[in-house]
């Protein structure tokens, strides 16, 4: 994120919020239940993956706690997996660019992916279905899944970064030496 802190960005603000009220839509009205009533696939994971991309780690955890609170009321699994499930989504994309700033670098995208899939997705449902369920081999599965969902929905988080929020808000959003870099 730079130099410009982000509660002091308002365009960073503004845009991390347009991205938690889609996501929370988005989070309650379009589910894909797998098992029901335990494991849903869902593109609300792209947006707190997003937020994290975009944000850094109070983006993410920002877009990943209001993405989280829609998922939680919606229902479908159990409460506790959205809420945390979602703030680790958007922490483990956020993580990336605090260790690597160059946006376009392998290790950059590869940080996105794997903090996603595995901080996001992996370690929150095996902690939480391990509460739910009697079976270690039912929650690796579960885990499983969560992950690949969320490897998928960060890779797209990190193109619509590239193609749409640079191009369009990039200068806003980044400080300007970063930016420069990247219109590059």
């Amino acid at each position: 994120m730079g130099t410009t802190p982000l509660q002091k960005n308002t365009v960073a603000l503004t845009t991390l919020a347009m991205l938690a009220a889609m996501g929370i839509v988005v989070r309650m009205f379009i589910r894909i239940p797998v098992i029901p009533g335990l494991l849903d696939l869902t593109p609300g994971f792209l947006f707190s993956e997003f937020g994290g991309v975009i944000g850094g780690l109070p983006g993410g955890a920002l877009v990943g706690a209001v993405v989280g609170f829609g998922g939680a009321i919606a229902g479908g699994e159990p409460p506790l997996l959205p809420m945390i499930g979602n703030i680790c989504l958007g922490i483990g994309t956020g993580l990336a660019i605090h260790i690597k700033t160059d946006r376009d670098s392998l290790l950059y995208i590869i940080l996105v992916i794997l903090g996603g899939g595995v901080i996001g997705g992996f370690i929150p449902s095996m902690t939480v279905f391990a509460a739910v369920t009697e079976s270690i081999e039912i929650t690796i599965v579960y885990a499983t899944i969560d992950m690949f969902q969320a490897f998928l929905w960060a890779s797209v988080a990190l193109v619509l970064e590239k193609l749409v929020i640079r191009p369009i808000l990039g200068q806003y959003l980044y400080p300007a030496s970063e930016f420069q870099e990247l219109a590059h």
